[in-house]
């Protein structure tokens, strides 16, 4: 019992500690994304509406690279795929960045998410570290529908499934190690802590079945062994986990169901309308970080809700294949 509530007072100290040298550094001049798209076999499976979710994905991706913000913005570009990972590329701008997910294909193989999560997490602060000029809000937006399952063990976050669900994690499981990672730049959570390293996650749902079902899209492991499907009681306690740890980290969660139209930008309750539900929702958070703000509102994903927030909203109002002929707002 002393045990936890030291550890929960120290959590509580980091935390803190890290706010306070956030405010001391400023505001956000700038921010940068690591965009992380899982490239993995299950990725081909095609939706209702005739896409992939590799296509979707990239979809979504550049939705977010597109998005209007009052700062610099830089961003790199991850895939992972069948034990290992790509850069697919380096920091660049938005329009250098929207060219490389134009071109870009699908591998295929299995998913070693948290080898290429944990490492990216090292890119994502080592860029521009030490610029005393920039002082740079940190994303890393996962794009994904499967769990890990094949992370190498020479891997830093390398470890069993937890044997316990979201938050209360079994200590070394390769989630415990992707949350320390996060949370203090250390797997083992031996680092100062306060990192403000955001995650951001976009779940393709109606995970595959690997095996037994006609319309599956099978993963293999580089040695061409057919990757064992997970149970959908264990898929909901891997989706559990992402979506508490992004709102851990301040990040956003959405979930892209295969038979459900993809989201359209400015739907903040993803009733795939943009009406005065999500118009309301932006102006109550007006002018607030995330958090205390909530996430939803964020719509560009830089942490604050704001004039670019609700432009996005105003723009896109009766957008959606579940508006009605009443869903307009604004005159």
């Amino acid at each position: 019992m002393k045990r936890g509530m030291i550890q929960a007072l120290l959590a509580v100290v980091l935390t803190l500690v890290g706010r306070v040298d956030e405010a001391l550094a400023g505001p956000p001049n700038e921010q940068h994304t690591l965009i992380v798209v899982d490239g993995s076999g299950s990725m081909a499976a095609v939706r209702t509406d005739g896409t992939t979710r590799f296509q979707e994905a990239i979809r979504r991706a550049k939705q977010l690279v597109s998005a209007p913000m009052g700062i610099n913005r830089y961003f790199s570009i991850w895939m992972f795929h069948g034990s290992t990972y790509t850069s697919v590329q380096a920091f660049q701008d938005p329009a250098t960045t929207l060219n490389t997910l134009n071109q870009m294909t699908l591998p295929g193989g299995s998913t070693p998410l948290a080898h290429a999560v944990c490492d990216a997490v090292d890119v994502l602060l080592a860029y521009k570290k030490g610029d005393p000029a920039v002082v740079a809000t940190k994303v890393l937006h996962l794009v994904s529908d499967g769990e890990e399952n094949s992370t190498p063990s020479s891997a830093q976050c390398y470890g069993p499934p937890s044997a316990t669900d979201f938050p209360n994690l079994t200590p070394n499981s390769w989630e415990w190690k992707v949350r320390n990672k996060l949370r203090t730049g250390k797997p083992d959570g031996s680092g100062a802590g306060g990192l403000p390293v955001v995650l951001d996650v976009t779940v393709l749902n109606g995970y595959v079945s690997f095996a037994g079902t006609g319309s599956s899209v099978p993963e293999f492991s580089e040695k061409g062994e057919l990757v064992a499907s997970r149970s959908v009681a264990n898929m909901a306690n891997f989706f559990s986990f992402l979506q508490g740890l992004s709102a851990e980290t301040g990040g956003s969660y959405t979930t892209i169901v295969d038979s459900r139209p993809a989201p359209v930008f400015g739907d903040t309750n993803q009733d795939y309308c943009v009406d005065a539900t999500d118009y309301n929702l932006v102006l109550n958070n007006y002018g607030f970080t995330v958090p205390p703000a909530n996430p939803a509102a964020d719509l560009n994903l830089d942490n604050v809700v704001d004039y670019y927030d609700y432009m996005l909203v105003v723009n896109n109002q009766g957008q959606g294949s579940g508006c009605g002929t009443t869903s307009s707002f604004v005159k």
